[in-house]
């Protein structure tokens, strides 16, 4: 996972996202349903006014190692200042790439990052006794829809036992 720059803003702003609710037109007037108690949509947009051309080529750097809009990184406390908004291990990715504008020997940059509000899962797969066998790495973030989430873990092996990972609000259960 990469690290964005550290480069202190000159302002940024926070969007609070929306809350998952959900709503009906009817006879009686709109129904409104909550689907759950998390927010999801929350965003950072970052101005820097003045940057250098080295400065610049740091942000289109991690926009490149990034892949984009695609991977997740991480965004030093320097951007947010004394402002903590959103927890420390918070995991950020851009929304669409950075706008800059060219001022002579300056640069203005402004760049939205989509924050995700979750848990960073970490899953090991061993898979068992056979040999020169590798040991695989599956990260992923928040699951989406209803919860539980089930992972089911088969074996190849009669004698080895299976496992299921339950995972809900408030906790993991395993069987």
């Amino acid at each position: 996972m990469t690290v964005f720059p550290s480069i202190a803003p000159n302002r940024i702003s926070y969007d609070l996202g929306r809350l998952n609710i959900g709503e009906v037109s009817t006879f009686g007037g709109p129904v409104r349903f909550r689907h759950s108690s998390l927010v999801n949509g929350h965003a950072i947009n970052i101005s820097y006014t003045g940057l250098t051309q080295a400065q610049v080529n740091q942000f289109r750097q991690h926009y490149v190692e990034s892949g984009g809009t695609h991977a997740y990184f991480t965004v030093p406390s320097i951007v947010w200042g004394r402002y903590a908004a959103v927890a420390s291990d918070s995991t950020y990715r851009y929304a669409a790439p950075p706008a800059e504008a060219h001022m002579g020997l300056y640069y203005n940059v402004e760049i939205v990052l989509r924050i995700t509000a979750g848990t960073n899962l970490l899953y090991i797969l061993d898979c068992g006794s056979v040999s020169n066998r590798p040991l695989t790495e599956v990260s992923t973030l928040v699951f989406k829809g209803t919860a539980p989430f089930i992972l089911n873990a088969g074996t190849a092996n009669p004698n080895s036992p299976a496992a299921t990972l339950i995972l809900q609000g408030g906790g993991a259960a395993s069987s």
